[in-house]
């Protein structure tokens, strides 16, 4: 097998070491674009720039009536999905840096 030919699957170490936060961009309208800008942001001013990744996607097929679908996981945890108001983004994103980041000051 040559250095060009992979393995159906082939094993990574992405960057995002301490977690990943997938955040539904078409829910609320398109908002969820919006709440990932805002974890986003608050991953970064506590200092984890790479380690957390926030991304946004199409569709996680939770789909609520009301609120923006998102979804955690972390080498240590198993993936766990969340409703999250559109309204309080900078709450939303409190309460995911704290799930992710236990013990982080919350006035980062």
């Amino acid at each position: 097998m040559s250095k060009h030919d992979l393995p159906p699957l082939h094993p990574v170490d992405p960057d995002w070491s301490t977690g990943l936060v997938l955040v539904c961009s078409e829910c609320e309208g398109g908002r969820g674009a919006d709440l990932a800008d805002a974890v986003k942001q608050a991953m970064k001013a506590a200092g984890h720039r790479k380690d957390v990744r926030v991304a946004r996607v199409r569709c996680l097929g939770i789909c609520p009536k009301r609120g923006i679908a998102v979804t955690v996981t972390a080498p240590d945890r198993a993936a766990c999905s969340f409703v999250a108001a559109p309204k309080d983004r900078a709450a939303v994103a409190d309460a995911l840096r704290g799930l992710l980041l236990p013990g982080a000051d919350p006035s980062q």
